[in-house]
């Protein structure tokens, strides 16, 4: 995994909905510039890629290559007075098409479908994690999409697992209803150059895990519930010291998001 940057965190905050597209009038041109997460998808009604994003879908030739189910973030332009534009295309093709001035690929995994790893032992090669939940930056199509920070070589690369109990998938806490999960970080490429404060962002196929919470509480009449994301700060010699990140998630954000 690559190495990302404060700037590029907060630049990737900025998720945009179609619907709330403004244009931006510069020197004549109806245009705008900004940044998004998203997904790719084989579009059948026009035999494209596209990327899904947070209330839209966007078309780029730079998505002609890329595997459906490919996760990324993009800065883009659109402009509003392209013909490929016009309101009659877009109601046909059901996409703006846009112009990609920076891709970075997002490392997707899927989620361990209620295996969960040996919490007592430590994992080949295992790495601590200083915060699993440092961002939480969406949640898409099934794809929760979040920002991890660790201690890391700037050349050093990460494998992470996300795995939970079947048997003990949820507890209830002052009222709260949480889901466990259990995330670990193992070390796929080496370095000795000196560590630091790093981030990696992730995405993580978890939809079914999320649509039976999120089902679960609906008929329970609830509204919200929270993922608790444990993870391994500490690792002195065999002796694994685990903390917890308390993440709240709105029953209708995933709902609405399933495809």
């Amino acid at each position: 995994m690559k190495k990302r940057t404060l700037t590029w965190l907060r630049a990737i905050l900025c998720v945009t909905a179609i619907t709330m597209f403004t244009a931006c009038l510069e020197g004549g041109r109806n245009t705008m510039s900004d940044s998004t997460i998203g997904i790719v998808r084989f579009d059948t009604k026009t035999a494209r890629k596209v990327l899904d994003v947070y209330g839209g879908v966007f078309y780029s030739p730079t998505f002609d290559n890329m595997q459906e189910g490919a996760c990324c973030y993009i800065a883009f332009e659109v402009d509003f007075n392209a013909p490929e534009n016009d309101p009659a295309v877009l109601e046909l093709n059901g996409y703006y098409t846009v112009t990609v001035t920076y891709k970075e690929d997002i490392d997707k995994y899927m989620m361990s479908p209620g295996t969960l790893t040996d919490t007592t032992q430590v994992l080949a090669d295992e790495t601590p994690v200083t915060n699993a939940l440092d961002t939480k930056l969406g949640y898409l199509n099934g794809v929760l999409f979040m920002a991890h920070q660790l201690k890391k070589a700037s050349d050093q690369r990460e494998i992470w697992d996300l795995s939970y109990d079947m048997q003990n998938r949820m507890t209830e806490e002052s009222g709260r209803h949480i889901y466990n999960v259990y995330l670990r970080a193992t070390v796929r490429v080496s370095s000795a150059k000196t560590q630091e404060e790093g981030y990696d962002v992730c995405a993580y196929e978890m939809k079914y895990f999320m649509d039976t919470a999120a089902e679960q509480e609906k008929n329970a009449g609830q509204t919200t519930f929270y993922i608790r994301f444990h993870y391994v700060s500490e690792i002195n010699g065999d002796i694994l010291t685990w903390k917890h990140a308390d993440m709240e998630m709105n029953v209708g954000e995933v709902i609405t998001t399933a495809p």
